[in-house]
């Protein structure tokens, strides 16, 4: 049923800029400092805005302002927009936040039973140990639980019903997703204020991490002609993660924009059945 039901990617990337601009708002008027990071900063230095095949923004804080951002996100934020994490819904499956937009509807995959509105990725900056081994021991601990909430939350009939489907189905009768985020956080939180470790790790570039220093104070980059916050040395943060040839566009066949089972740029999720979803999504691929 996925990637069948399309809509305009350059209306969805504007869309997720005025959440972009109300988090600034909220991080300005409560002191806190944020930066956008990974395809969000290398767009703002490559194309002063979004990749042109990217869809998405993802936005960072240290640790201590992401979790008060979280706790106090529903109070601080226009009422358009909602905080999500595995906390407040039950059927989200990731170990970040996202900030949705109400007044948009957004599916990922049908079968997590999730119904949100266009994102934006909030990541914590969490502190390694300097040691690559030890950081790299830190981080197969990390994923090898990660893997385990991908298949506590993954589709069992994803390669169609049989033997694997059974296997996946018990699997997730023995996996507790609250368990398992609990676990999470607390391994990618062990480093937590610790003033020895000098790299910070999102968890969610591989191994990836990135030197303490080049994040720093917040210095502002042009994205979609407005300005926002980024870390404070974007060529250092940026070289950790893609190489030094960042700047560099990458072949054609390696310009992929994320697939959404539905998205429904003008209309809110708030009180929509998934299944009334479904029917549409279907109806639209049948076409």
């Amino acid at each position: 049923m996925a990637k069948h039901y399309t809509y305009d990617l350059r209306e969805f990337q504007l869309k997720s800029v005025e959440t972009l601009e109300a988090i600034d708002k909220v991080c300005h008027e409560h002191g806190l400092k944020y930066y956008i990071i990974a395809g969000t900063l290398l767009g703002a230095l490559r194309h002063k805005g979004f990749i042109p095949w990217d869809d998405d923004i993802d936005i960072a804080f240290s640790r201590e302002d992401y979790d008060t951002l979280v706790e106090h996100a529903e109070e601080w934020l226009p009422e358009r927009f909602r905080v999500v994490t595995h906390l407040n819904d039950p059927n989200y499956p990731k170990y970040f936040a996202k900030i949705e937009d109400r007044s948009t509807t957004l599916v990922e995959r049908f079968y997590l039973g999730y119904v949100g509105g266009i994102y934006l990725d909030i990541f914590a900056l969490d502190r390694v140990p300097d040691n690559r081994l030890l950081r790299n021991l830190h981080f197969y601990r990390f994923n090898w639980v990660r893997k385990q909430l991908y298949f506590a939350y993954r589709d069992p009939y994803k390669h169609g019903k049989g033997f694997n489907s059974f296997l996946i189905l018990m699997l997730q009768k023995l996996l507790d997703r609250k368990k398992l985020h609990a676990k999470a956080q607390k391994i990618i939180t062990r480093y937590k204020g610790n003033e020895n470790c000098h790299f910070l790790m999102t968890h969610d570039d591989g191994t990836c991490c990135y030197p303490i220093d080049c994040v720093g104070e917040p210095r502002k980059y042009e994205f979609e002609g407005r300005m926002f916050d980024g870390p404070s040395d974007a060529r250092t943060f940026l070289a950790s993660y893609y190489g030094d040839n960042f700047m560099e566009l990458p072949p054609v066949e390696k310009r992929h924009s994320h697939f959404h089972d539905y998205c429904d740029i003008n209309s809110s999720y708030v009180g929509v059945d998934i299944e009334d979803l479904k029917k549409i999504a279907k109806e639209k691929a049948a076409r």
